[in-house]
């Protein structure tokens, strides 16, 4: 039996929001790859537009570097600014623990407390 892959647009945005993931090591670059806008323009491209708050110019994202060359497409890079969640997004940039972050985001903000 010979299967298919169906390689369609939103799986490759899955793949790659995936190997973005891999790639952060602080809270504020997980948040970013969670929020990252991710389009496949063609069958040879993929856009990324990452928030400079939450992603920094510099970082490299070899895993998805590593992904587009196995699927054989070119990853364009984009900068966006304004999508961060909280006040204070280098507060991020001090942990990887998602519940030390909430803590130092709870402290910065006076100890009030979360409503939704």
């Amino acid at each position: 039996m010979n299967l298919k892959m169906d390689l369609d647009a939103n799986k490759v945005e899955l793949l790659m929001r995936s190997a973005l993931l891999e790639d952060a090591t602080t809270v504020n670059e997980r948040l970013g790859a969670i929020i990252a806008d991710i389009t496949v323009l063609d069958d040879d491209e993929v856009c990324i537009s990452l928030d400079e708050d939450l992603w920094p110019d510099a970082e490299k994202a070899t895993k998805v570097e590593a992904l587009a060359e196995m699927l054989w497409i070119e990853v364009i890079w984009e900068g966006t600014s304004g999508a961060f969640p909280f006040a204070w997004p280098g507060l991020g940039e001090h942990t990887n623990s998602t519940p030390d972050y909430f803590k130092m985001v709870l402290d910065a903000y006076g100890s009030q407390k979360p409503k939704g």
